[in-house]
């Protein structure tokens, strides 16, 4: 069994480098990262253009290469049924659940394959922009504490006010190094554009009232506010105390702020390199695109390569329209019914009933699957947990690509392939 699914999955890939689809594809992700290398300027330091850099390469060939691996697999199946030259193939000893996952192998070999090229082009990149910088001056020091780096990101608990200061309690790793600086980041409310920026005091004790690290700052209304605390002084404590006191600086700023609900304060420490990020972004992506290849292979049973292809890429529309109609809306949904609940008035139709019904459905089916997402982390330095790549091979390859292997086998067999189509 083994050597058939392999055999198919070798005629998969030869068949797709015959038909210059890889050759093309591979100069076009080329062409792409080479253009933004070259065209992307940012805020005009090597951090920051490297920065953009990241994101915009990872966005670009994520679309790029799941458009590409979804119409492979739409055509690997469909087309071969359509021109008879699967009869080459069922006439033989060769299973459905064979030929399915010799092509699903085939179609994800040629799919990592591109990640690699992509993986080590924007590895050389992170190099050379290390190489041009200074390790002293601040592009170094960026390159070095914030981008080229794995950072953990541990949430503050939020305590309360004392004396007018914000206050917040977080949790210290167990192991932090004495070298580098761990990375605070937080964000304001801003009702205004344009506010003027805010000056506040910082300050880092243990729980038992010793300062640790206190400075100034000024930080901005609107966006992510940044600041650098030296690990060195974060060693000799498990549990830190954070406090923020604004300092009005004169008429005009604010004289209070108000930190941003959803945005937690969030302490960003060094715990990995940037290669083994990237490695495993590039793997969090190979799983998003398997399950790709599975959802056109499926697909592919079903419908003609045309139909197939429009039916497979609609799928993925709606559901990613459906991921931002949902799950903004649910909490809205959520505390209205709450709210006619306790004034013990119904108002809820059966409309209403059923789409919250539909709507918690289209969650507990869809959520594992786009729970898993990149969005800029590996750009902004932030760890991604091989965790969280174990879970997401486990819940995109084996849960959800195994259904929809199942569904086509059972498709493939159903389907009469000597008729006309």
């Amino acid at each position: 069994m083994r050597n058939r699914i392999l055999g198919i999955a070798g005629l998969t890939i030869r068949q797709a480098i015959r038909s210059r689809f890889v050759i093309s594809l591979f100069f076009l992700l080329l062409a792409l990262l080479a253009g933004f290398a070259l065209t992307i300027k940012g805020d005009g330091t090597a951090a920051g253009r490297l920065q953009m850099l990241l994101s915009y390469a990872m966005g670009s060939v994520g679309v790029v290469l799941g458009i590409a691996t979804l119409w492979l697999a739409c055509g690997s199946l469909s087309i071969e049924i359509e021109n008879r030259r699967i009869h080459l193939v069922v006439v033989k000893p060769v299973r459905t659940i064979e030929l399915w996952l010799g092509k699903w192998l085939g179609i994800i070999s040629v799919a990592m394959l591109l990640l690699l090229v992509a993986g080590l082009f924007l590895g050389v990149a992170g190099h050379i922009a290390r190489g041009r910088s200074h390790p002293d001056s601040p592009d170094g020091r960026a390159l070095r504490d914030r981008i080229l780096v794995a950072r953990q990101a541990v949430s503050a608990t939020r305590v309360g006010s004392q004396d007018g200061a914000a206050h917040w309690l977080l949790a210290c790793p167990a192991a932090v190094s004495a070298q580098g600086v761990a990375t605070l980041r937080y964000r304001f409310v801003a009702h205004l554009r344009d506010l003027p920026p805010v000056t506040g005091r910082w300050t880092v004790r243990t729980p038992d009232g010793a300062t640790l690290f206190e400075t100034d700052c000024i930080a901005s209304m609107d966006g992510v506010n940044q600041l650098d605390i030296p690990l060195a002084a974060l060693r000799s404590t498990t549990a830190l105390d954070l406090i923020f006191h604004l300092q009005p600086a004169g008429e005009g700023t604010p004289q209070h702020v108000t930190f941003h609900p959803r945005h937690d304060v969030v302490l960003l420490f060094p715990c990995g390199t940037f290669a083994g990020n990237l490695m495993r972004a590039l793997l969090l992506m190979f799983c998003q695109v398997a399950l790709l290849a599975a959802l056109g292979l499926t697909v592919g049973t079903i419908f003609t390569f045309p139909v197939a292809m429009f039916t497979a890429s609609a799928l993925v529309l709606a559901t990613l329209f459906a991921q931002f109609f949902v799950f903004s809306s649910a909490p809205e949904r959520s505390h209205a019914h709450e709210h006619h609940h306790h004034d013990d008035v119904t108002h809820v139709t059966w409309t209403e009933t059923v789409g919250e019904h539909l709507a918690v459905g289209l969650r507990f089916a869809m959520a594992p699957a786009l729970r898993y997402r990149i969005n800029g982390r590996l750009a902004a330095g932030e760890t991604i947990p091989w965790t969280e790549v174990h879970d997401c091979a486990g819940i995109l390859i084996f849960c959800y690509s195994g259904l929809l292997c199942a569904l086509g086998c059972l498709m493939l067999k159903r389907r009469e392939i000597a008729l006309p189509v």
